[in-house]
């Protein structure tokens, strides 16, 4: 079967995993036959069989579909600030139970796409600790201030072309300036961590794989623990929060990476390799005062 490696994308790096699972969601659309597996040979690069089409055009094709307003967008005014509307993953518990009954309407008439986001941003019955108790959202939000999760996410779609799919899956290094959703280690903006101020600095962006990336989120859904929520693959909690996921050099598909991603790594190598395991990445999730987080550089057992 022809194999496709995607020399682009790391497996060791989140942002480049969340492009991975949101590339074999789209993959399992075009074919059931799709399947993806990571490099053991300490690159780390993904590979695709079972597609023998253009990735590249695949990838513009579906962002260039996602155009308007779609089923998971999700805004809501702002609390405190009459007439003004936001495009985020906190909202008030009414408005997002009114989200989730559309989803689930939509998901009985044969529309799923709506719903698995839904499940995948937060749940209707944990709230935070402002006054105005919005939900909270998905451990995977990373934004805050003025900034609006579905706005950037938006932003990337738009950006997605053909060639820049092709830079980003198959040469790498494909970034511009541009907001990102932060899931990159890189795009790390503390100064403690940096020899220069890096808020002096352009953010930057590889749409591509950032708008792949969000395409994955269905993988993580979130859910109700007494009174915190948790999101799939990560674990502990405030600032001792990590994200851990498996690498497989035995191509699978995506019924068998959501059942991979559900499972806790932290066995006895042979029982990884037993399932065709290789790697187990952790990366910390670091959060500022501000309330911005992102991911730190993960580490490899």
């Amino acid at each position: 079967m022809n194999r496709v490696i995607l020399e682009g994308l790391n497996g060791t790096n989140s942002l480049g995993f969340l492009a991975t699972m949101g590339l074999l969601r789209l993959l399992q659309r075009e074919s059931k036959l799709a399947r993806v597996g990571f490099l053991p040979d300490g690159s780390f690069h993904p590979f695709v069989e079972g597609f023998d089409g253009d990735l590249a055009a695949l990838v513009c094709r579906d962002a260039a579909l996602a155009e308007g307003k779609q089923a998971w967008w999700l805004e809501y005014e702002k609390a405190g600030k009459d007439n003004v509307i936001v495009a985020d993953l906190k909202p008030p518990p009414l408005v997002f139970k009114e989200f989730l009954t559309a989803c689930v309407e939509r998901w009985c008439s044969g529309y799923g796409e709506a719903v698995a986001f839904a499940a995948a941003y937060g749940t209707s019955v944990i709230y935070d600790k402002t006054k105005n108790k919005n939900i909270k959202p998905t451990a995977f939000h990373f934004t805050a201030a003025q900034q609006e999760f579905l706005h950037i996410v938006e932003k990337i779609r738009a950006a997605v072309t053909s060639e820049w799919a092709s830079r980003s899956l198959f040469e790498g290094h494909a970034d511009c300036a541009g907001s990102n959703l932060r899931w990159d280690h890189a795009a790390e903006r503390n100064w403690a961590r940096r020899a220069n101020d890096p808020t002096k600095d352009d953010t930057r962006v590889d749409a591509p794989m950032e708008w792949l990336a969000f395409r994955g989120l269905p993988l993580f859904p979130s859910f109700p623990r007494g009174t915190r929520i948790i999101t799939t693959a990560v674990s502990g909690r405030g600032e001792d929060m990590e994200m851990t996921w498996p690498l497989w050099s035995i191509p699978i598909s995506l019924e068998t990476a959501r059942s991979a991603l559900q499972m806790t790594w932290t066995s006895a190598s042979r029982d990884r390799l037993m399932r065709g395991v290789f790697a187990v990445c952790t990366s910390a999730i670091r959060r500022t005062n501000q309330g911005f987080g992102n991911f730190g550089p993960a580490m490899i057992s």
